[in-house]
């Protein structure tokens, strides 16, 4: 509380660090926050937002007077402002927003953005009737849970040279001090009148639209993400389920997997229990395993957040990350460095080269290894070397498809299951800090097709062949060839003709689709891309194996950032996605999904499903459209051809808000395969 502060009357920058001796430490014990400030630019923002991370997780709500940053010469201009204040706040203000460039300017916009997203900040602008002068009051007000106010007014502006560079001073007054109370009453008394606007010589006008619009693009998707949290250090408040899975793991001996609903926290719960290790520990070493290279750099956000020492990234993403291991053995060996943080990949984990290296650590380790299943295969389980002191593995669905050795060999590694939280929880159980469901509610339209007479007589011949080599007594090539037939038998369930039909027809009868994935198989992509292009022109871009994560020296970002980028803010509303979407990635905005292919593997349908049930501002539900072939005739063939496709209905069917009619349609095709 703010009572329990040492608050100085005065505060000089001479002699004070205004920032780190009041500006974090009190707003990390409020949860309001009213300011009045000369000047509205992108730095101010950025520094209204300094140490708003705690003060967001006390679920405060912030107001804010400014003016616009007019120029005190420009006579004309301010004649302007005041005729139509909207329309030139939004031409000055919005290349403010677009021209952001240095870093940590961006990352508390970005909060600043989250807020007003989600109904916690309101920005008012202020602009003098007089057009010889400019609003330049300074008053700043924060209140606790406890009714405790204090105020402070001064000389500071709310900017990034006021707070950060300027020799600036203001004075301190506290509520609960009889002598300083009149003084704070007085200044809640200015700010009042000038946000309801009873004021003489002053225009008061709310935030124009176009400017909150940029800045709730900038926003993150989710309080968990945002960077801000950085500046105050972590104080990321955790679900009960979340401290449940944290205690298992460590009444486990700190080993275990967490089999996780995609959504519901997984990584936040994994890098807790990396934080509480490390805490306790005086040296450690952890390596984080992701399974594709583009998803360290998701995982590096995440892990700042919680850790500020040596971080470095082991696979092709790093030319020279051979070398940079090794000298990080060096220096936990010279005793120049006491922790660490090395992210690689699956496969740079399991590498002879990454294996030996680790083992010359002589300090305690702990392996994360995120999408889990994924290291159980014949060659990644490699990675899974006893010198790991402490194990967690994250997945959705830690048991691998048809492979019951490598799910036994994740299994005994990391110690067995200590914490579930399933889909059908996810989709139920309410989150009391939003009083919704942690994942968002879905949709499940089925739409059925059947294949052509060419496509029939394909998958025959197929099954003719298959059975061939099941019956055979000849082992040579045996697997591969049944691998071949499966994979092309398969294909032309994926790939059927009659699912562009289908595709165009859906997007004709639902002209306003938005935030739309498409799964698609490579062979699809052209055809599905062409079919958004012709209909409804819609902008799009794939995301595939091809477009690129290294990061741009130019921009900062990745390809595959960008892409998500403008597919968040709205510049692309369709993402054309094979399976590099499938595993790991964030697109919390997603509202819509259309499969055009799929596999029979349970586990891609539930990371499917997970890219677009996360919760996002604004996102009531979501839907998903998915293009099945059932035949209409029950013969052998067809009911083949159904089997794997009802596993995919069912378990899309299920956990949908209109299960009921789902399973109802179901039925019928059930009891053809059946029968």
């Amino acid at each position: 509380m703010l009572d329990d502060l040492n608050i100085k009357f005065k505060y000089d920058s001479d002699s004070d660090d205004l920032i780190n001796d009041f500006y974090i430490p009190v707003l990390s014990n409020s949860t309001e926050y009213y300011r009045m400030s000369g000047f509205f630019s992108s730095t101010s923002l950025a520094i209204s937002a300094r140490g708003i991370g705690n003060f967001i997780s006390n679920g405060g709500k912030m107001k804010l007077i400014c003016s616009a940053a007019l120029s005190e010469d420009d006579k004309s201009i301010i004649e302007e402002a005041n005729e139509n204040p909207e329309k030139f706040i939004e031409k000055y203000a919005l290349e403010d927003f677009k021209s952001l460039e240095e870093g940590f300017v961006k990352d508390h916009v970005e909060a600043l953005g989250w807020m007003l997203a989600n109904n916690l900040l309101e920005i008012k602008i202020a602009i003098p009737k007089n057009a010889e002068g400019i609003f330049h009051s300074k008053i700043g007000i924060l209140k606790d849970d406890n009714g405790n106010i204090i105020s402070f007014s001064g000389s500071d502006n709310e900017t990034a040279s006021g707070w950060l560079h300027n020799i600036e001073e203001f004075k301190v007054f506290c509520s609960w001090d009889a002598a300083e109370e009149k003084y704070v009453n007085s200044d809640l008394e200015d700010f009042n009148k000038y946000w309801e606007g009873n004021t003489s010589r002053t225009n008061i006008i709310d935030l124009p639209n176009a400017i909150r619009d940029e800045m709730i693009k900038l926003a993150p998707l989710s309080e968990t993400e945002l960077k801000v949290f950085k500046s105050t250090g972590p104080k990321i408040k955790l679900r009960d389920y979340q401290s449940e899975a944290i205690k298992n793991w460590f009444d486990n001996d700190c080993c275990g997997l967490f089999e996780m609903a995609t959504g519901t926290g997984k990584t936040f719960t994994a890098l807790s229990c990396f934080k509480e290790l490390s805490d306790s520990k005086d040296k450690l070493i952890t390596v984080i395993a992701c399974p594709q290279s583009h998803l360290i750099d998701q995982w590096i956000k995440d892990v700042k957040l919680f850790y500020d020492g040596e971080i470095i990234i082991a696979s092709g993403k790093n030319s020279k990350w051979k070398d940079e291991f090794k000298k990080l053995r060096k220096k936990f060996y010279f005793g120049m460095l006491n922790k660490a943080v090395v992210m690689t990949t699956h496969a740079s984990l399991s590498s002879e080269f990454f294996i030996d290296t680790i083992n010359k650590f002589n300090v305690e380790k702990l392996l994360i290894v995120d999408e889990v299943h994924g290291i159980g295969s014949s060659k990644q389980k490699f990675g899974l070397d006893d010198c790991y002191d402490y194990r967690l593995g994250l997945s959705a669905t830690p048991k691998r498809w048809f492979d019951d050795e490598g799910t036994e060999a994740i299994d005994i590694f990391f110690k067995g299951t200590v914490f579930e939280f399933d889909i059908s929880r996810a989709l139920t159980e309410i989150n009391p800090d939003t009083n919704e469901t942690y994942l968002a509610p879905y949709y499940y339209y089925p739409i059925i097709v059947d294949l052509t007479d060419e496509e029939y007589d394909q998958y025959l011949m197929y099954s003719y062949k298959i059975a061939q080599i099941l019956g055979s007594k000849k082992k040579k090539n045996k697997d591969k060839e049944l691998t071949k037939y499966n994979t092309l038998r398969q294909g032309i369930i994926n790939n059927a003709e009659n699912k562009y039909y289908e595709f165009d027809k859906l997007l004709k009868d639902n002209r306003n689709i938005d935030k739309l994935i498409v799964f698609c198989s490579p062979q699809q992509i052209e055809n599905v891309q062409e079919i958004l292009n012709r209909n409804r022109v819609i902008p799009q871009h794939k995301f595939t194996q091809e477009e690129s994560a290294a990061i741009s020296k130019k921009t900062g970002m990745s390809e595959r950032d960008e892409i998500l980028k403008l597919f968040a803010e709205g510049a692309y509303k369709a993402l054309v996605a094979i399976k590099c979407l499938d595993e790991g990635v964030d697109v919390p905005v997603a509202e819509t999904a259309i499969i055009m292919s799929s596999t029979s593997n349970p586990r891609e349908h539930v990371q499917r499903r997970g890219r677009i049930l996360r919760r996002a501002p604004g996102k009531k539900h979501a839907v998903i459209y998915d293009i099945l072939v059932f035949p209409e005739e029950p013969t052998e063939v067809g009911s083949k051809v159904m089997k794997n496709e009802i596993l995919r209905y069912k378990e899309f069917a299920e956990n949908a808000t209109n299960s009921y009619d789902c399973l109802k349609l179901l039925r019928k095709y059930y009891d053809m395969v059946v029968e």
